[in-house]
């Protein structure tokens, strides 16, 4: 008997084939790629969050601090900042309002590294409302200025800019900020977060 068939039929079930290694490498290439990116948004991310940990809990110190005392200081000693031995990523720094202002006191929070983009702004207001700013760090002092003129406002990068060039505050007018901090150049733009309380 003849065997019609050009091509015998190969039947092997061992192995894979190129094409299967190929596409099981892809996908693989594919799988890594995301959590690269993934574990560096991550990475990012928790880096920032020690940032708004460090102006609450300056907030928390200034709230008993003025329970004691009937009024706020610009001094981290004074207070009983403690975490100045666990920070790795942001220096705190405090400004008190002065009488007349309608802010009792702002803290900022500026990241340690040239590479961050974010820094964060905690304002004490004296109706009782706290706002946390979370701003790119070139715009921080524009910012910080606007709020220390009392605009509560959610703003864009422009309008604050605009507010805070005609508001009249000179830097000899406005007081200076304690702590240890250090401005730094943003690298990309931030986004604001704001939380208010009563």
């Amino acid at each position: 008997m003849m065997n019609l068939s050009r091509h015998p039929r190969m039947q092997s079930s061992d192995g894979f084939t190129l094409i299967e290694l190929m596409i099981v490498v892809a996908i693989l290439g594919v799988l890594v790629s995301l959590a690269t990116v993934s574990y560096s948004h991550f990475v990012t991310k928790a880096k920032s969050v020690e940032g708004e940990i460090v102006v609450r809990e300056i907030e928390r110190l200034e709230y008993l601090y003025h329970a004691a005392n009937h009024g706020y200081t610009d001094n981290l000693t004074d207070l009983g900042f403690a975490m100045n031995g666990v920070l790795k990523y942001y220096t705190p720094e405090i400004r008190q309002g002065a009488n007349t202002d309608k802010i009792s006191y702002q803290v900022r929070a500026l990241p340690d590294a040239a590479s961050a983009t974010d820094s964060w702004l905690l304002t004490s207001y004296r109706d009782g409302a706290v706002q946390v700013d979370r701003v790119p760090v070139s715009e921080i002092g524009t910012v910080a200025t606007v709020r220390y003129l009392g605009n509560a406002g959610t703003m864009s990068s422009a309008e604050a800019t605009t507010i805070s060039v005609g508001g009249g505050i000179s830097d000899n007018n406005e007081p200076e900020w304690s702590g240890v901090g250090r401005s730094l150049k943003c690298q990309e733009c931030g986004r604001v977060v704001i939380n208010q309380r009563n």
